[in-house]
């Protein structure tokens, strides 16, 4: 348990410093518009690698545990989320995060949390109808739609 406590949190580390540096590349500090663009990556990288160091000296201070690191009866609960994210992830050219993010929501919702149709209807279309809405009109940042959703809604 120790050994993936410590291996984690210097994977942390690493993709913080690889962030840091992604973010050195471009403006940092207060530019004539506001922050630069690289103002947000370089403090998030920052607090991700000062977590990761907090993350990495606990782990080496702490005991060896006796047995695995995840229980046999703890998997499944983690594959019920973890496979469906991955299929969304693959189909995300097809689907796109919309549509994919709808049936992920649908699914986990009815199959997961076992609610009722009328719920699940509304959280799998007001969820990514607010995102689309949030990032598409808002911010003006197109996100992938997928082969589905460009046929459906322009006919390509």
């Amino acid at each position: 348990m120790r050994r993936a406590e410590v291996l984690m949190a210097a994977g942390l580390l690493a993709f913080a410093v690889v962030m840091l540096r992604q973010a050195l590349h471009l403006p940092v500090g207060w530019t004539a518009t506001g922050p630069g663009a690289g103002f947000f990556p370089f403090w998030l990288a920052l607090g991700v690698g000062v977590v990761a160091v907090v993350l990495l000296w606990q782990a080496v201070r702490m005991p060896a545990a006796e047995g695995a690191l995840v229980p046999v009866g703890a998997w499944k609960p983690l594959l019920v989320v973890f496979l469906p994210i991955v299929a969304i992830i693959a189909l995300l050219g097809v689907l796109g995060l919309y549509l994919g993010g709808a049936l992920y929501l649908a699914g986990y919702t009815r199959l997961v949390g076992r609610h009722r149709w009328p719920f699940v209807a509304a959280v799998s279309v007001l969820v990514p109808l607010g995102l689309f809405l949030i990032f598409e009109r808002w911010f003006l940042l197109p996100m992938p739609k997928g082969a589905v959703l460009e046929w459906l809604l322009y006919g390509r």
